[in-house]
């Protein structure tokens, strides 16, 4: 059966033994937030676009370059201590039809495996009720196989025990098991279904725990969480009404 999911390399890399980190839109736009900040704080490359027929037809305009909502990103490798990392970040600035979540899961899958990616790591936000003042939210961490699990204590993030996990971050986890392939889901607990750059902080602090070559500061992070609930409202605003509910609310 051919996929209607097509991966275009715009730049040719190694990418061997890589990290994959995908970042889609979900409450509190958490995963497309961690996304595009590891693009713009280790300053990536885009290598790559991934389109369908079955997308929306929206274009992300950043400085005045239109952007197709769905890329590859990647930088050189990156070594300390005698530890090295290499990553490549998937971003997505709108929501994929429910119906096609399995597919686009699939053949990134297998464009990470071909590639000689040898984890993905998903990252996306749920609802929890609000906590008491000076409480902060919770990262959790669930793995697609027994390899896969001391990268939950190494993040310092609590173990997901019971539950469920859907969308693209749920998908990731099942085509994981079926293959035997690491897959982490970093889950961020948000109050409030707006922009949350301190519970996207809280991811990027997960991450920089399991990436020990790559040093990131989620201080930057943190700045910009005073401009996003006015970039949402703008985003809305402006959407067209037919692709509103596909587009992300924030804009890197």
């Amino acid at each position: 059966m051919n996929s209607s999911i097509d991966i275009h390399e715009i730049v040719e890399k190694d990418l061997k033994g890589s990290v994959l980190i995908v970042g889609f839109p979900s409450v509190g736009l958490i995963g497309t937030i961690v996304a595009n900040f590891l693009i713009n704080t280790l300053k990536l490359e885009q290598i790559g676009i991934i389109d369908s027929s079955k997308f929306p037809a929206i274009t992300v305009v950043k400085a005045g370059v239109p952007h197709n909502p769905l890329r590859l990103y990647s930088g050189e490798q990156l070594c300390n201590d005698g530890t090295c990392n290499q990553v490549v970040v998937c971003v997505s600035e709108f929501t994929p039809p429910a119906e096609m979540i399995k597919e686009l899961v699939s053949s990134l899958t297998n464009w990470a495996v071909k590639k000689g990616c040898t984890k993905i790591i998903s990252a996306e936000g749920f609802s929890t009720p609000p906590k008491d003042d000076g409480e902060s939210n919770d990262v959790y961490g669930i793995a697609s196989t027994a390899g896969a699990r001391p990268w939950i204590e190494e993040a310092k993030v609590k173990p997901f025990t019971f539950g469920t996990v859907g969308g693209i971050t749920g998908a990731f986890l099942n085509d994981g098991k079926i293959r035997n392939l690491n897959v982490l889901g970093l889950l961020a607990e948000v109050s409030e279904d707006v922009p949350d750059a301190k519970a996207a902080a809280n991811v990027i602090k997960a991450i920089d725990e399991l990436l020990l070559a790559i040093e990131l500061d989620p201080k930057p992070l943190l700045k910009e969480a005073e401009n996003l609930e006015k970039e949402v409202q703008n985003v809305q605003e402006q959407a067209p009404p037919e692709i509103s509910s596909s587009i992300s609310r924030y804009i890197g």
